[in-house]
């Protein structure tokens, strides 16, 4: 039985735009995955747009270290297009940030996608 189609975006999501730091590479990724219409939600702010999101993801890059890379811990869940993905971001020595994401599909590509983030290690 293969994935849902829920699951090979917000995987191919993680893997070809979260990890892109080429700009045109990403936004190219982007319109393969995404959704015209797409926003993306964090805790503070939402974005709507391919564009938009690639400079979200361009500013998060660029504040991270050499070796940076964003990676899943366990299988991504999903079923009635939806899906859930734990993830870990950081080098291979250390673990800088983690949480999930939800993400939601439409017409076959991602047009909601949620993050959330675990509180720092004390």
């Amino acid at each position: 039985m293969s994935e849902p189609l829920e699951v090979t975006l917000l995987n191919a999501s993680i893997a070809r735009v979260w990890n892109e730091r080429d700009d045109a590479v990403r936004l190219a990724a982007i319109a393969d995955i995404y959704h015209p219409d797409a926003t993306i939600f964090e805790p503070t702010r939402q974005v709507t747009g391919h564009q938009a999101i690639s400079d979200v993801v361009a500013g998060v890059l660029r504040d991270m270290p050499e070796g940076f890379r964003f990676e899943e811990t366990v299988p991504t869940l999903g079923h009635h297009g939806v899906a859930l993905a734990r993830w870990q971001g950081g080098t291979p020595d250390k673990v800088i940030v983690s949480g999930a994401d939800a993400a939601k599909i439409a017409d076959g590509k991602l047009i909601e996608h949620y993050f959330f983030f675990d509180a720092p290690p004390a």
